[in-house]
């Protein structure tokens, strides 16, 4: 409002405004401003090694991406978030599954959610050196208290059984309070037990996955492979 002020004052001498539309201009900055910051502290929480906007994404590269776009550009809206919808992004390399991802997040940083974005490996990693210092419970709630949690490269590496244990824990609490994972992966659901020292364990992961889920399948040509 402070800063504000000045311009608002000489706005009102030109447009002869009264007290109250004065007041109500600087209330509307305010409003305004406050939505900016909180906004500009979503997309720093969230930890984006990269933005992406959907703007940029080039959805006729090829079929597989032409045939997700209409579902995909739906969810926009994110009312996906407040029904415990889980995106999953499944197919080869190079075919847009993070871009749409950050994509996803960063729309709902926008909107004001608490959003993060992480690689599998550094979940498991973060979670395994919380538990190794006594910190766990803190750090975990930190991601399950994200309305919108993207996990990029979920069940591609191999596992050992604490990290199985750390993986299982965050997505069957987030499964219990209905809030909304994103994950990106390179391998069918099928292709899981391989990655699991447990094969039950990879299968009660995946049905909590997708039992509320929308599935984008990209199985298309790369499109690093074309840029290069």
């Amino acid at each position: 409002m402070v800063e504000s002020l000045p311009r608002i004052l000489a706005l009102a001498a030109e447009e002869n405004l009264s007290a109250a539309q004065v007041i109500d201009r600087l209330a509307d900055e305010e409003r305004a401003s406050r939505l900016r910051h909180a906004v500009e502290r979503r997309i720093k929480v969230a930890r984006f090694p990269e933005v992406n906007t959907i703007d940029a994404f080039d959805f006729d590269f090829d079929s597989a991406r032409k045939k997700i776009r209409s579902r995909y550009l739906a969810l926009h809206d994110l009312a996906f978030i407040d029904k415990g919808i889980n995106p999953l992004f499944i197919g080869t390399p190079g075919t847009g599954k993070t871009f749409l991802a950050r994509a996803f997040a960063y729309r709902a940083c926008q909107a004001n959610r608490r959003v993060l974005f992480v690689t599998a490996p550094r979940l498991l990693n973060d979670l395994h050196g919380a538990e190794l210092h006594g910190r766990l419970d803190r750090v975990l709630r930190r991601y399950l208290s994200a309305e919108l949690l993207a996990i990029d490269d979920f069940a591609v590496l191999s596992m050992d059984p604490a990290q199985a244990k750390l993986a299982f824990q965050v997505i069957s609490e987030r499964y219990n309070h209905r809030r909304s994972t994103l994950v990106t992966t390179n391998r069918p659901f099928k292709d899981w037990p391989k990655v699991f020292p447990d094969a039950l364990n990879a299968q009660v992961i995946a049905e909590r996955l997708t039992e509320r889920a929308e599935h984008f399948i990209l199985e298309g040509k790369s499109y690093r492979t074309n840029a290069s």
